[in-house]
């Protein structure tokens, strides 16, 4: 049976089979166990999990964070905290970790969104919980933030923004979104953010001031859960090295991937981003019929529009790439020989 080539899923630096990540694991696990199973408020604990914080507001230059269990956990500890307090306004396309109900996110462009939000909190006499992606890993588009300097000095915004897929591989050394928010006096900024895609983490982040991290720990939330897997979070705290060479792998991975397909109609992409999405809705089967898995599903609204979509990771070989090209360029030609005749 001919092996197949995976180029889906969202682990774009390589993480669940990177080779020296996972001795860090099995020694974080030899030290400390495969689970702690009691409340991080718990008097009991390990020096672990305030390392792999600190490491983590480091590695993002923010002022402080919150581990959790989840990506799923951390948008909801964030929600539950400002439900009731705040107006919440939600971007497009906003995860459905982030909702309260069912709460219809505008089908609008991300810049149609800015300019009815910044109306809707310069026209509010509440304070405002604005709720956002860092970017569109879907329709690939990193979201920029200086228009929140539209928003009327007096006015309390806090920025709430989802960077599961930013973080690790967006910004200079993969830092993410938290450096580039635009930071302003009346404007909060809290980014959250699922670990297990780029960092390899079973886990969730919080990121943020001093201020707005020491209000979340005393959420009840907070405290009646159970934090992710120590030895997990051990080889977070002393993997720097290794997320820094597969970042640079990926980068390199993008660029000759890129090479090949700047002049081809019908794929859109980022420079900066690992995903490329075929404007071919039979694309995932053709390719699969030549070996090669891609992302091919309806999301978010499963009865919606199938998105096929190639995902780059710092583990392809140039043979894997080189045979992905290859494909798409002979389903192209061969769509257009059947179209012209």
């Amino acid at each position: 049976m001919e092996e197949k080539s995976f180029f889906s899923g969202t682990a774009y630096l390589g993480m669940p089979f990177n080779e020296k990540f996972k001795q860090l694991v099995f020694e974080g696990i030899d030290r400390y166990g495969i689970n702690f199973g009691a409340s991080r408020n718990n008097n009991v604990t390990v020096d672990v999990f305030a390392q792999a914080e600190a490491e983590a507001a480091k590695r993002s230059h923010a002022e402080d964070s919150i581990i959790v269990s989840s990506g799923y956990l951390s948008a909801q500890l964030v929600i539950q905290h400002f439900l009731g307090k705040y107006k919440f306004i939600y971007a497009p396309d906003t995860h459905p970790a982030l909702w309260v109900g069912q709460p219809q996110p505008p089908k609008i462009s991300f810049r149609e969104w800015t300019k009815q939000a910044i109306n809707e909190v310069n026209s509010s006499d509440e304070p405002v919980l604005l709720i956002t992606n860092s970017l569109n890993n879907l329709f690939p588009e990193i979201y920029e933030f200086d228009w929140l300097s539209k928003i009327e000095p007096r006015r309390k915004v806090c920025l709430l923004i989802d960077d599961s897929h930013g973080l690790g591989i967006t910004g200079e050394n993969g830092e993410g979104a938290y450096v580039r928010i635009p930071k302003l006096p009346n404007v909060e900024t809290i980014i959250i953010a699922s670990m297990a895609k780029a960092i390899g983490l079973d886990a969730g982040v919080i990121l943020g001031t001093k201020k707005i991290i020491n209000n979340l720990r005393t959420s009840p939330v907070y405290a009646g859960a159970s934090p992710p897997s120590p030895g997990l979070l051990s080889a977070y705290v002393n993997a720097f090295g290794i997320y820094q060479e597969e970042l640079e792998k990926l980068r390199a991975n993008m660029k000759f991937f890129r090479s090949f397909i700047e002049d081809k109609k019908g794929l859109y992409y980022l420079k900066d981003f690992p995903v490329y999405l075929i404007n071919d809705a039979n694309a995932a089967d053709y390719l699969a019929s030549k070996g090669i898995l891609i992302s091919s599903f309806a999301y978010p609204d499963p009865t919606g529009k199938v998105l096929n979509r190639v995902v780059i990771n710092s583990a392809h070989t140039k043979e894997e790439m080189r045979k992905v090209v290859e494909a798409i360029i002979e389903m192209k030609e061969q769509r257009t020989r059947i179209k012209d005749n």
